[in-house]
């Protein structure tokens, strides 16, 4: 099962495609689409709050295998039927009200320091809607600094030492100015 963030099935091409890679035959795959407008979208993107974190840590070349364990959370915006707007909404609710924590093996520095780089506002294009900074990008993600796409606020806990830090934090105004 492949759950996809689009608003029309995946072409034939694609279905074999995943057979292939998987072993299994295309009857035997089951893909789930929702387009970022609607609610079983939004949701399914939120949901993401953990993973855009273990995204950046990558990025930020921690050791993943130094992740034990982690959640996250974020609000789940209203639809909308404008694409711009929905995207916008789904990554404001990451970037400005996404929570995350982790357990991770390593010193406490080295926890703390993970903490620190972290959150969204560590990124150079934290503080506007992200819609605004997608336009302002004329569309390019890759132009948008990757760093952004990480939650608002972070718990990072060494578990070896019991330390936790804290960074970032919610941006509530940013919210209400973003989800309405």
């Amino acid at each position: 099962v492949l759950i996809l963030e689009t608003a029309e099935p995946p072409p034939r091409a694609i279905v074999e495609k995943v057979g292939k890679a998987t072993g299994l035959a295309a009857e035997k795959l089951t893909f789930l689409y929702a387009p970022t407008q609607s609610l079983a979208g939004g949701v399914q993107i939120v949901a993401r709050a953990l993973e855009v974190a273990l995204h950046k840590i990558n990025d930020l070349k921690f050791p993943l295998e130094n992740v034990v364990d982690g959640i996250g959370t974020a609000p789940i915006p209203a639809p909308h039927p404008d694409f711009l707007t929905a995207m916008g909404r789904t990554n404001d609710a990451i970037i400005y009200g996404g929570s995350v924590q982790l357990f991770v093996k390593g010193s406490a520095k080295e926890a703390g320091k993970l903490a620190e780089k972290l959150p969204s506002s560590a990124s150079r294009d934290y503080g506007q809607p992200f819609a605004e900074i997608f336009t302002r990008f004329k569309g390019d993600f890759y132009a948008i600094d990757p760093l952004l796409f990480s939650p608002a606020e972070v718990i990072v806990t060494a578990i070896e030492t019991g330390d936790t830090f804290r960074a970032g934090r919610r941006d509530l105004k940013m919210l209400e100015r973003s989800l309405g």
